[in-house]
Parts: C-alpha cells; structure tokens; sequence
C-alpha cells in the first residue's frame, strides 16, 4: 500500500471515464524492469467475483497490447473506477488510448 501511494502522488496520470493509469520511473527499477498492479474499488464492485472477473479482462488486454511494451521499466498502476461491468473490446480500447497518451506524456 505505501508504494501504491507514492506512485499516485508522485508518478504521471492520466484518466479517462473508465480507467485511471500511474506511472513511476525509478532510479533503482533498471534491474527490476516493469511492475504492473491492476486495481478495481470495492466501492464501484462490492462482490469479489465481479471485481476478479474485471481484472482478469484487463490483465487480458494488458497481453495482448502493444502499448505497455513501450515502458521498458517502470510502476503501472491501472484502476478501473467505473460503476459498469466492462467488455473486453471497451477495455482494450481504453487501455491502447490511455498508454499512448501516457507514452506522449512521459517522453515529453
């Protein structure tokens, strides 16, 4: 919990309806490469079997996307903080816009 906190306070974000993604460089990272932790609100998804469900859809999208393999090192936190249940193809779509903005954010 206390780094998921660091890289909200400290790392780059960027939002959309559906999903929010953080992201973190470090100096002490280059040997650990890239961490990604996907996160569903117990608030937007009071039962656990919806919440699971939802992170193995974005976990799915997460392999089959090009965009993550952009970060060669680094913290991802994904968040989904809306109220509906997702499909994959809205997923994926989100998650593609979101790390290419991210991507555009970070090397500028």
């Amino acid at each position: 919990v206390g780094s998921e906190m660091c890289i909200r306070d400290r790392g780059k974000k960027v939002s959309n309806k559906y999903l929010s993604i953080y992201f973190l460089v470090g100096s002490n990272l280059s040997k650990s490469g890239k961490r990604v932790a996907v996160i569903v609100g117990k608030k937007a998804h009071a039962q656990a079997n919806t919440r699971n469900r939802i992170k193995r859809l974005m976990r799915g999208c997460l392999r089959k996307s090009d965009e993550l393999e952009k970060f060669s090192s680094g913290n991802i936190i994904i968040n989904y903080h809306s109220k509906d249940v997702p499909n994959f193809s809205l997923l994926q779509k989100n998650i593609k816009t979101l790390f290419l903005s991210l991507y555009k954010k970070v090397s500028s």
